[in-house]
C-alpha cells in the first residue's frame, strides 16, 4: 500500500510540475530571446567567421558554434528546470521510505 502511494504522490507532482513549467515555458522564450541570445549572438556577427570559414576550405564554423550556443543557453537550462526537480522529488520519496 505504500508504494501504492508513492506511486500515487509521484504522478500528481510530475503531472503538477510539468503543467506549470509548461506556463512558465513561454516566458523563458521571452527571457532567453532579449537578455541571452541577442546579447551572445554578436560574437557570431564579426568578419572572422568569414575569414574561418575561408580558411576551413568553405566549413561554417560560426554556424556550428552559434548553434552549440543556442542549445547550450536554451535547451539544457529548460529541460533541466523540468526533470531535476522531478528526479529530486521522486529519489527523495524513495528514500524517505527506506
Amino acid at each position: 500500500m505504500k508504494k501504492f502511494l508513492n506511486i500515487i504522490k509521484i504522478s500528481l507532482f510530475v503531472i503538477f510540475w510539468l503543467i506549470l513549467t509548461s506556463y512558465l515555458d513561454q516566458f523563458w522564450n521571452i527571457f532567453h530571446w532579449k537578455n541571452i541570445f541577442l546579447k551572445g549572438r554578436g560574437v557570431f556577427d564579426h568578419e572572422i567567421w568569414f575569414s574561418f570559414k575561408n580558411i576551413l576550405f568553405g566549413f561554417d564554423a560560426g554556424y556550428y558554434l552559434e548553434e552549440l550556443f543556442k542549445f547550450a543557453s536554451y535547451e539544457i537550462p529548460k529541460e533541466s528546470f523540468k526533470f531535476i526537480p522531478i528526479y529530486l522529488f521522486t529519489r527523495s520519496i524513495f528514500l524517505k521510505n527506506k
